[in-house]
């Protein structure tokens, strides 16, 4: 009998277990039976939705994907929406603490935001575009003595993370990595990022994220610089750096009472970030602040050099703008402010942005506890409490209802198009969404445009360029919505400068 009522009860178990599994999965589908989307998923995460049958479509059980601005924008300012953690939990690059990007606590990410805004802004960090200038200047040098001759072949994909990388450490701790000095990356800073955007998404796929919130799992991830090597040599060594400024920062304001260095760095030490917190928000600042950048970059020059018209209209937009005393001559770097005037360059960019986005994040916002009433598609739909929305980024940017019926289409000239202004604005409104909004607005969104405006610039002003492989031009991956990008092989030939 002993034997026998074990069977039972385990039997009894297993029937508990099944009738709550299938409570919660009813309940999660009456709760989201009104929104579109694959049927399964209404009960699993499996089914994986290739085309947007509306503006909001159910992708899982409890998660809704929406291509809709308003919606979009709502979730990132009005009072009640937070941060969703299944998503938000897993990419902390501590496994102790948040950083302003994985912060789920509104209040708390706020005073964050606040702490670190003066140093991204510029406020308190006189010598950033000039920082960026000296490292972009180094990047066409390295280009001129090692790649533009003929025969020559160059990986444009790694050197632009050279440029980003070398840019970041310079404006952000006044410590340049110095990959574009050597032409190398001795530490494989360009491939440990992407290393450690690989282990996440695997965790985050196959959900084992929770795992690192183990106590004795959790100590076994922190590093050590000595043995150390690739992503968790990246962790060690920023941090040791952070040790050292912030030592020096405490030293100069007990003897001087004013600290010298002007970088974001000293900036976030000035407004109260200290600590292992000081160390993970480099991290991001690090991996966020060229990962984005290089990734728009190597994205918008690939769609100019496979269209020959945008190509040559650009470049003549270029020479035009510094014959015309428009940019600053060579060999000094056109200011942000010139690069903002130039109307084709500035379209090419928000094109760029809009055909391949950089970051493709599903930045889920969990709804308020008792749901909201919000428009999509000119109707009012409830959401129900408890639910993740995340914004689809592809979809929205090639909605042809903002962008027209050529939206799959790289066409630069829809941005400099007035006749519909109402259009352009609501493109506009778009292209500004994918740097988030309100509260949730990219610290690092004025950096990477100055980045992108003075780079294509003098690319262009200099080179010639050509793709080695047009068919197949690059490698292009996707890890927790970042893009991990190689092989983008190029050949060069300097240009005659305009004067």
């Amino acid at each position: 009998m002993g034997a026998l009522e074990s069977l039972i009860n385990i039997q009894s178990i297993l029937c508990g277990l099944i009738a709550v599994y299938l409570y919660i999965k009813v309940h999660s589908f009456i709760k989201l039976r009104r929104f579109k989307g694959p049927w399964l998923s209404r009960f699993s995460e499996i089914p994986h939705i290739r085309a947007f049958l509306s503006q909001i479509a159910v992708v899982s059980p409890k998660i809704l994907a929406t291509s809709s601005p308003e919606l979009w924008a709502r979730t990132n300012s009005h009072p009640g929406y937070t941060r969703s953690k299944w998503f938000y939990r897993p990419v902390r690059y501590d496994w102790r603490m948040d950083n302003v990007f994985t912060q789920v606590d509104t209040k708390k990410h706020d005073l964050r935001r606040k702490q670190m805004l003066p140093g991204y802004s510029g406020r308190e960090n006189l010598t950033l575009e000039s920082d960026i200038d000296a490292c972009l200047r180094q990047f066409v040098q390295l280009v001129q003595s090692g790649y533009a001759r003929p025969g020559k072949r160059m990986d444009l994909a790694q050197k632009v993370h050279f440029l980003t990388l070398d840019s970041i450490s310079t404006i952000g701790f006044d410590q340049c990595f110095g990959l574009l000095d050597q032409d190398a990356d001795p530490n494989s800073y360009t491939t440990s990022t992407m290393e450690g955007l690989r282990a996440i998404n695997r965790q985050m796929a196959l959900g084992t994220w929770w795992t690192n919130w183990i106590p004795l799992v959790g100590p076994k991830m922190d590093v050590d610089v000595a043995t150390s090597k690739g992503f968790e040599k990246m962790l060690a060594l920023s941090g040791s750096m952070v040790e050292a400024r912030e030592r020096a920062f405490h030293e100069e304001e007990k003897n001087i009472g004013v600290v010298e260095k002007a970088d974001m760095l000293t900036s976030f030490m000035k407004n109260g970030i200290a600590g292992a917190e000081l160390k993970t928000e480099v991290i991001l600042q690090i991996v966020a602040g060229s990962d984005t950048t290089a990734a728009a970059i190597r994205g918008t020059m690939l769609y100019v050099l496979t269209n020959p018209r945008v190509y040559k209209v650009l470049q003549s937009e270029i020479d035009e703008a510094v014959a015309a005393g428009w940019a600053s001559p060579a060999p000094d770097i056109i200011s942000h402010a010139q690069a903002k005037r130039l109307p084709y360059l500035q379209a090419v960019i928000k094109e760029g942005i809009r055909i391949f986005p950089p970051v493709t994040d599903p930045l889920g916002r969990d709804t308020p506890p008792g749901g909201d009433t919000v428009t999509i598609d000119g109707e009012e739909v409830f959401l129900p409490g408890g639910i993740s929305v995340f914004p689809s980024f592809v979809a929205m940017h090639r909605d042809k209802r903002i962008f027209g019926e050529d939206a799959d289409v790289f066409r630069p000239e829809r941005w400099l198009d007035e006749s519909d202004r109402a259009r352009l604005d609501a493109m506009k409104r778009v292209h500004d969404l994918e740097f988030a909004h309100a509260r949730y607005l990219c610290l690092g969104k004025s950096i990477a445009m100055m980045e992108l405006s003075k780079v294509l610039f003098e690319l262009l002003r200099h080179f010639d360029w050509g793709l080695v492989n047009p068919e197949k031009p690059w490698k292009n991956a996707n890890y927790t919505g970042l893009r991990a990008i190689t092989d983008l092989w190029v050949q060069v030939q300097e240009r005659p400068l305009v004067v």
